[in-house]
């Protein structure tokens, strides 16, 4: 089965991407895999334990994140699945369309995190200049 990669953050611009997703894997016959990248970041100065408990968080903060974006594409009538892996965003979501050759990625323009470049957020820039692959960027 043909598949496509959807990146989600849980940001309102991600939910667009994963719908046009679902459009596609609809008219497509494809499956929907929605990739969440935990960032491997850990600030100078916190001790391990914290930075355990911050991944924890992240943890359980994509649990959520990647069950309702699977309850919408299982609402939807498609064949859905999730990979998480921790790193950057990016690069998880690059990695994640070629271990699954993938025949295209969906990512939303901006993600939650506010952090804009003049016309794309810096995760969407990175995943359009280095896939392999075609790349669809939602507004």
């Amino acid at each position: 089965m043909k598949k496509i990669i959807v990146g989600d953050d849980g940001s309102e611009f991600a939910l667009k991407a994963l719908d046009k997703a679902i459009e596609f894997a609809k008219k497509e016959d494809m499956e929907v895999v929605v990739v969440f990248a935990i960032d491997d970041f850990c600030p100078i100065g916190v001790t391990e334990i914290d930075c355990d408990v911050v991944r924890e968080i992240q943890m359980k903060e994509a649990k959520n994140i990647i069950g309702l974006a699977l309850k919408r594409i299982k609402d939807a009538g498609v064949s859905g699945r999730d990979v998480t892996n921790v790193g950057r965003p990016a690069d998880v979501i690059i990695e994640s369309a070629k271990k699954e050759n993938a025949e295209m990625i969906v990512v939303a323009s901006h993600g939650k995190h506010g952090i804009k470049k003049v016309t794309l957020g810096s995760v969407t820039a990175r995943v359009v200049e280095y896939s392999p692959i075609p790349v669809l960027v939602m507004k």
